[in-house]
């Protein structure tokens, strides 16, 4: 990305947006047209060009679950000639839209099994500054539970979630709704703009750090691997997350607390059975 010397990002430049869209239905769905709507509520505050990445014209058959991506590395995964390139406009896009329908109340299989070609993200994080918004549609209920997917997984990768904004699609008949929706929408475009042209880290919320410590002890434990030289590089075995960003002191001590006692079972061989 182009930044000023301030660590911000010229305004003048067109915004790089990569909306990845996880509905079989493609350029008919509501998912679509919700992130449409605000790509124009983003074009009407500055000039923005978004590339939309449909799930499944991508094609890209199941995960099996190899882990070659997290053990060997990305570029040894077998479909890598088709993941290379978009996490290539990944790392050169100003921001990310990860947008779903609910599918029996979760996120669609497209969308999963897309986020499992990037498990190494999890393990090698590396979109930090990067912004991003997650957007879910459903006819009932489920928001929360995609939402709070495509968020845990974007933020997982490094990206800061500024917003997010789900919507029933079976109300969007209804002119009261659609006015509630597009006041939505232009906030979300609002938030998502200004702080992409900030350009400043955001400070982790809970589940990231848990996230952080987990990578942390996992990494820990492979030594000779790729993970262990990637977090060795970044000193990461000696921080308490990725950045030097201001951590919530009651946050910092309870994810602490949680690593250490996670720390001792593996050790000991306590661990049990999830029931």
């Amino acid at each position: 990305m182009d930044a000023k010397p301030d660590g911000g990002r010229d305004p003048g430049r067109p915004l790089k947006i990569l909306a990845f869209i996880g509905s079989p239905r493609n350029e008919e769905s509501w998912t679509w047209q919700i992130v449409t709507r605000i790509e124009a509520q983003m074009q009407a505050l500055q000039p923005t060009e978004v590339e939309y990445v449909f799930l499944q014209k991508v094609g890209v058959p199941f995960c099996d679950g190899c882990l070659t991506c997290v053990n060997v590395g990305e570029s040894a995964c077998p479909e890598y000639a088709t993941i290379g390139p978009i996490a290539a406009k990944m790392d050169e896009a100003d921001g990310l839209i990860l947008g779903a329908p609910v599918h029996t109340f979760a996120v669609t299989g497209l969308m999963k099994n897309f986020v499992e070609y990037f498990m190494y993200k999890r393990n090698r994080p590396s979109f930090f500054g990067k912004k991003a918004i997650v957007t879910a549609t459903a006819s009932g209920g489920g928001h929360t539970q995609v939402l709070d997917f495509l968020e845990g997984t974007a933020t997982a990768w490094g990206c800061d979630v500024v917003t997010r904004l789900g919507v029933s699609s079976s109300q969007m008949k209804k002119p009261h709704y659609v006015e509630k929706v597009d006041a939505c929408v232009r906030e979300v475009a609002e938030v998502f703009v200004s702080e992409i042209n900030k350009g400043e880290l955001g400070s982790p919320k809970f589940p990231a750090l848990m996230n952080f410590r987990a990578m942390q002890n996992m990494a820990r434990r492979q030594p000779d691997s790729v993970n262990h030289r990637y977090w060795t590089e970044r000193g990461w075995f000696d921080k308490e997350y990725y950045t030097d960003v201001p951590i919530n002191p009651w946050a910092r001590m309870m994810a602490g607390y949680i690593a250490r006692k996670m720390r001792r079972s593996i050790r000991k061989g306590n661990t049990k059975p999830i029931r």
